[in-house]
């Protein structure tokens, strides 16, 4: 039915193109009657070559491919007369009306109109995403063991089922599909293994795409194989490192999580912008479409492209103009930009890429090919741009990159004045667990609570790793009432997560400092009475959580 509604949307866009086509025409034999007859108006050319170029483009989009052939050779043949000035030679202008009244021509005889290839792609698997709560199956017959699952795992957000017989789970399948499942090989005397049980299920799970999990009291070989064999995605010895399981989880659901792509089109001819709109929505990208120059930077800002799909020509401001204005700006300056457009000529391209655009596509383009284009790109800056900004151990924004989008978000909310909390947190007597446990127990340390935050936070706040076991935090959009509410919720969290080593199990806490903004409105101010508030945090005993105004 959503593939049927999708193809009439499309079948709907062609048509009103159709419609709109005929007019096209007739405007642009009119402006060329102008200009033999002499019009100075100084912008009476730059239109009309517009109007054929945007025809080239548009008309092969929609399936009228002889038109655009047609509109392909005037816009060759113009290129001939741009220096000179009307009126302009027999030849010239009999060369050129022939070629429009060929344009009529083909469009009154209907032999323009083929099939358009307008199937529905494919969507990307990176964009398909899971809306409800993360769930996990858990097959595990003893209560001690059980509830220590739900409690730990509940702390990194997830909602977990306990099923005590396989029956029981077994039943829960038919009803509902989980996100994963833990399984302990051994349960109670008159029931299966838990390694049967997923081997029974083993190609049903598969196809769901439902990793599975085995917990096991053995570390031997035997056990590891038949969980193998079983179709098993990772295998856990008990007592359980729930660090490291729930880390495993986010790994093996990750494509579950995975944001589609967002790509900004500029291009002025409305409907061919909503073509391309909508075929890359079909292929499970977020699209947003402009027409000028300043409704391309305000959206730069708060749509936050990942590349930027601009046309050549443009009536007020040119494509080349565009991605000179927005490299302009270094916030902006990785971000791909990719011309579309019908013009072929190689040497023009490479002129216009000079300009900060990073290739060239042209028009018209297949459905299929515009996808894979734009994936491709889009896929390639999203790698490049986690290896340039995120802390490799935890996956976060660096120190550089937070403050940089610190810096982004204090020019959003200037805009708004709506509040935002900037919260630096330290886990308190880290150097200990070092000592102690060894600086590989220290990193499961720093990464669970990565983890922890990555779990409570909005998608809207920014996290990164400011430095050692020291991280940053911008709460967008939230009054201090409210981020030391929630700050303090993740705080007594974190102080649950069981900390395991081969010989010990401990616990940690972390203490934290918070600002505000409007009442700070810089980077520097916001981050050192951060820093300050998270100084007192610490001389008050630790595990705490205190705001800049409340001791200024």
């Amino acid at each position: 039915m959503a593939n049927q509604q999708r193809l009439d949307k499309l079948n709907a866009l062609r048509q009103n193109y159709s419609q709109q086509l005929p007019q096209r025409i007739q405007e642009i034999k009119s402006l060329w009657r102008d200009l033999v007859n002499g019009d100075k108006k100084p912008d009476l050319r730059q239109n009309f070559q517009r109007l054929i170029h945007s025809l080239a483009g548009s008309a092969g989009t929609f399936g009228y491919n002889l038109i655009s052939e047609k509109a392909r050779i005037i816009e060759h043949n113009l290129e001939k007369l741009l220096g000179k000035q009307p009126p302009f030679s027999v030849q010239e202008n009999v060369q050129i009306e022939h070629s429009l009244d060929e344009l009529q021509q083909l469009l009154e005889l209907g032999l323009t109109q083929q099939p358009l290839a307008c199937s529905v792609v494919s969507p990307i698997k990176l964009a398909s995403k899971k809306t409800d709560t993360r769930l996990l199956f858990v097959l595990e017959n003893e209560p001690e063991i059980a509830q220590e699952i739900i409690t730990q795992l509940t702390i990194y957000g997830w909602q977990v089922r306990v099923f005590e017989q396989s029956q029981q789970l077994s039943s829960a399948l038919t009803i509902e599909l989980p996100s994963a499942i833990l399984v302990d090989i051994m349960l109670s005397d008159n029931d299966v293994t838990g390694t049967e049980f997923l081997s029974a299920y083993q190609q049903t799970l598969k196809e769901a795409a439902i990793p599975t999990v085995v917990l096991s009291a053995r570390w031997d070989w035997q056990s590891r194989l038949a969980a193998a064999r079983a179709g098993v995605s990772a295998y856990y010895v008990k007592p359980l490192d729930f660090v490291a399981l729930a880390e495993r989880l986010d790994k093996l659901t990750q494509q579950d999580s995975q944001e589609p792509f967002r790509v900004l089109i500029v291009e002025d001819e409305i409907i061919l912008a909503e073509h391309y709109a909508e075929v890359l929505t079909q292929a499970g990208m977020q699209v947003k479409t402009c027409v000028s120059l300043e409704e391309t930077l305000l959206s730069l800002e708060q749509f936050e492209p990942e590349l930027l799909l601009l046309d050549l020509y443009m009536p007020d401001c040119s494509g080349t103009e565009m991605a000179m204005v927005i490299r302009q700006d270094e916030r902006f300056n990785d971000l791909p930009i990719v011309f579309l457009s019908t013009e072929s000529g190689r040497q023009l391209q490479l002129s216009a890429m000079q300009s900060g655009a990073d290739d060239f596509l042209h028009k018209p383009i297949s459905n299929a090919d515009l996808v894979a284009a734009v994936s491709l790109r889009a896929t390639r800056f999203r790698s490049l741009r986690q290896l340039i900004r995120q802390d490799s151990m935890t996956g976060l924004l660096n120190h550089i990159a937070f403050k940089l989008q610190l810096e982004i978000e204090i020019s959003r909310h200037q805009r708004t004045q709506q509040e935002m909390a900037v919260v630096m947190l330290d886990i308190d007597k880290f150097k200990q667990v070092n000592d102690v446990y060894g600086h590989p127990v220290g990193d499961r340390v720093i990464k669970s609570l990565a983890q922890l935050l990555r779990k409570r936070l909005r998608k809207t706040d920014i996290i990164g790793r400011y430095g050692g076991e020291e991280f940053a935090i911008v709460m967008t959009h939230t009054a201090e009432e409210q981020a030391l509410q929630v700050i303090n919720m993740i705080r007594e969290q974190f102080g649950k997560i069981r900390q395991s080593t081969e010989s010990a199990e401990f616990f940690c806490t972390f203490s934290a400092g918070l600002s505000m903004f409007p009442n700070l409105q810089s980077v520097s101010a916001l981050l050192e009475a951060s820093d300050q508030a998270l100084y007192q945090a610490k001389a008050q005993g630790r595990n705490k959580v205190i705001a800049y105004a409340a001791y200024s």
